[in-house]
């Protein structure tokens, strides 16, 4: 499934491949940023880079050159449950902004994570105002395609506060028994 998808998106993997650069030389200043362990800091960069490049790079890498300026706002809604499993393309995209929330959800404090979550769940609609402003890319800009993301986040952000807690245990051990 994920290969079909992918496959009108020949950039997807070296763009991927391309964001780990980035994730391994800024980590541990970001993860200090949020006050979370370097792999939080690692996970939210990369998830960046995989969203970046699975939403913002042409299709085929063809520029349209009779792209016109348009956004697709009729019908917005958030999903129900059970389309999140009918749709086609949407596990992909949730998948891709999920990584967000789980890494936003994972900093330090309270309040950081909330700057994170709030972050992260602007990174959609960001995204379609790049797809409006550059019609070009051959990616139409679709406030569906938004709240899709949004809700990714808020799956992702869901999953990381339910293992916040045991990841910090296992790394609390994980220290004990090293000194």
């Amino acid at each position: 499934m994920i290969t079909g998808l992918l496959g009108g998106m020949p950039m997807f993997w070296p763009g991927l491949l391309l964001s780990l650069v980035p994730a391994a030389l800024l980590n541990r200043p970001v993860g200090r940023l949020l006050r979370a362990h370097w792999a939080v800091g690692f996970l939210l960069l990369l998830g960046l880079g995989g969203v970046l490049t699975a939403t913002l790079l042409p299709d085929a890498f063809r520029w349209s050159e009779s792209a016109v300026r348009h956004c697709a706002v009729a019908g917005v809604r958030p999903r129900r449950p059970h389309e999140l499993l009918t749709v086609p393309h949407l596990g992909f995209k949730l998948a891709a902004y999920a990584s967000l929330g789980v890494a936003a959800a994972l900093a330090g404090s309270r309040w950081r994570a909330g700057l994170a979550l709030l972050g992260a769940a602007a990174v959609p609609f960001a995204v379609a105002a790049v797809r409006y402003a550059v019609p070009a890319i051959g990616r139409p800009c679709d406030v569906q395609d938004a709240w899709d993301g949004v809700q990714g986040v808020v799956l992702g952000a869901v999953l990381g506060l339910l293992a916040g807690p045991v990841l910090r245990a296992v790394a609390g051990r994980a220290r004990a028994h090293s000194v």
